[in-house]
């Protein structure tokens, strides 16, 4: 995706609706299938906003999946989803849409993942935003902020995604670190020729100090209130209440 904003986005971004509340519900595929479709459809609307029509992540082959976790971003009456993305794996590295999208570009990301599933991995992936959030000041970190929390509560030790360069400052506050032995120092051309996609990768708990203190307080909260817990964002539109609900 791009880094910066085309006139177009960003003259939607500042007409978008300004949103009170949002409940953050991280719960598992299986029990609530309804919810995975229009996840899937949430970020193919997003992806071919940037003219990308195929991508590995669109696969649904997931939904129902009782290990698949959703964290999704819904509308205070529950009725829209406004942001979302999901926790996925599997017994062997095709399990992962990583390896999916550019494991046969580079031979060794296969045995580096089966060294690392049994210590307990999973990958982030089909991760979108709405304008309506964006418009709230409220990107795509408390998201992935959900997903490094809830790696204590599914005994996880890795978690891994397929970033973009745009996520560089994210990931530095976030403790993640970029694998540059893969690919072409780190860049694979995914998932067009035109850009660039790197593997990334948190390891809990160990990279969890690398954190800014804004990162842990975050952890810290939802770990103390998983389900319940209020946080409080200002953005431009206004100010948004966020509830928490972690049922996994």
């Amino acid at each position: 995706m791009s880094s910066s904003l085309s006139r177009t986005s960003a003259e939607k971004l500042r007409l978008a609706k300004s949103v009170s509340e949002v409940h953050l519900r991280v719960l598992r595929s299986s029990e609530d299938l309804a919810l995975s479709h229009k996840m899937v459809e949430g970020h193919k609307r997003v992806l071919k906003a940037y003219g990308i029509n195929k991508i590995s992540s669109f696969n649904s082959d997931w939904i129902g999946r009782d290990d698949v976790i959703l964290i999704a971003a819904m509308s205070a009456d529950g009725e829209r989803v406004l942001a979302g993305t999901r926790l996925q794996s599997g017994p062997e590295p095709e399990g992962f849409p990583l390896y999916k999208a550019v494991g046969e570009m580079d031979e060794n990301i296969s045995p580096w993942l089966k060294s690392i599933i049994p210590e307990g991995t999973i990958e982030l992936n089909g991760m979108w935003n709405s304008i309506e959030l964006a418009g709230m000041g409220l990107g795509v970190e408390w998201m992935v902020q959900s997903a490094m929390a809830s790696m204590s509560m599914l005994d996880l030790r890795n978690l891994l995604a397929l970033t973009s360069p745009v996520t560089r400052k994210m990931r530095d506050r976030m403790g993640w670190k970029i694998h540059d032995e893969f690919g072409d120092e780190g860049y694979f051309k995914y998932p067009t020729e035109k850009l660039r996609a790197s593997i990334e990768h948190f390891i809990f708990p160990d990279d969890l100090p690398k954190s800014v203190p804004e990162v842990k307080v975050f952890m810290e909260g939802i770990w103390e209130a998983p389900i319940g817990h209020v946080m409080h964002f200002e953005g431009p539109k206004g100010k948004l209440k966020v509830i928490f609900n972690f049922s996994i």
